[in-house]
């Protein structure tokens, strides 16, 4: 028998899948998951929903599951809500050797677990892999712009971390790559590497940048590390459901993206300046929206985003030194 097959089928496969609200998503996603060519052994729902509409809804497609070797979980999560600590809930009880952390928006083509294998299998230094989301695209201005002020672009073949926290992505991805980090809407790990490295939970809520966090930070302690395939497509719905007051979610972006930059990247000078530019960019894009969508809504993302930068400067300390319960606790 081929030794990539044998692989393959012995490969156990736990899929962990924090989620919060979002009842409608889950079916598409649980419903791509059952159709793949190598089924995971356990799917794990971490639930911060404000009701019981997953756990019935796990309830009722227990069966259809377990016909197909799939063993469905369904954990309540007691503490605070955040993805980071629901993630690493689903670590401690997930039995399989590749742990896949999916977001309950996501949608994936039906050989996707069998791609991310078959890297593990190709790649024996490979402690993480991640599909490719199909549907990301940016317009071609805006492309540009972002690019000059460092804020998240599309490049050819490359997915990296720059000093402004923000992450490029590949466009039209054609090869396997090395990327810095892996978005936690579709990324694997090796078990053995999360026995090792958490997720960080002074990230709550939907947690900004946990996922950029514990992937970069494997990605430079072991080098190319990180693995990711064009050929396990997934599709993200970005999903409406679930989201965050507006304040509230700039609020966490800015402070969470200057708590990233002290904890990850080298503090040079270029760096800083770098990280501070980029602040400066999302305030040009934030009056282009006042200046071609003059509305409420506008000018109120506008006045929080400065709202959010005078706070970081208010407690520029405490994110240094890694403290941001003072946001937290709000």
């Amino acid at each position: 028998m081929d030794e990539r097959i044998t692989y393959e089928e012995d490969a156990i496969v736990s899929v962990i899948i924090p989620t919060y609200n979002r009842i409608n998503d889950l079916i598409e996603c649980l419903n791509s998951i059952i159709k793949q060519t190598i089924t995971p052994k356990e799917v794990i729902f971490i639930d911060d929903s404000d009701d019981d509409q997953v756990r019935d809804f796990v309830q009722d497609r227990f069966h259809e599951f377990a016909c197909k070797g799939i063993d469905l979980r369904y954990i309540k999560n007691s503490r605070e809500k955040s993805s980071a600590i629901a993630r690493n809930i689903g670590i401690g009880l997930a039995k399989g050797d590749f742990l896949l952390f999916l977001d309950s928006d996501i949608i994936l083509e039906d050989c996707y677990i069998q791609e991310i294998i078959r890297i593990y299998k190709e790649f024996p230094n490979a402690l993480g892999v991640t599909g490719y989301i199909t549907n990301i695209n940016y317009f071609k201005y805006y492309n540009k712009m972002a690019r000059i002020f460092y804020l998240s672009f599309l490049e050819p073949n490359r997915c990296r971390v720059m000093p402004s926290t923000e992450i490029t992505y590949p466009f039209g991805l054609d090869q396997i790559i090395n990327p810095d980090a892996m978005s936690g809407s579709n990324m694997s790990f090796k078990k053995s590497i999360l026995n090792e490295i958490k997720f960080d939970e002074k990230l709550l809520r939907y947690s900004y940048k946990e996922d950029e966090d514990i992937s970069y930070y494997i990605s430079k302690l072991y080098q190319k590390s990180l693995f990711m395939t064009p050929h396990a497509k997934v599709l993200h719905c970005i999903s409406d459901s679930g989201r965050m007051p507006q304040k509230l979610d700039i609020y966490m972006k800015q402070i969470y993206a200057l708590y990233f930059f002290y904890k990850n990247i080298n503090q040079t000078h270029i760096n800083k300046i770098i990280f501070i530019w980029s602040r400066f960019g999302y305030i040009v894009f934030y009056i282009m929206g006042v200046l071609f969508r003059p509305r409420k809504s506008s000018y109120l993302k506008l006045k929080y985003l400065i709202e959010a930068y005078t706070l970081c400067l208010k407690r520029k300390k405490d994110i240094e030194c890694g403290n941001i319960e003072f946001f937290n606790s709000m």
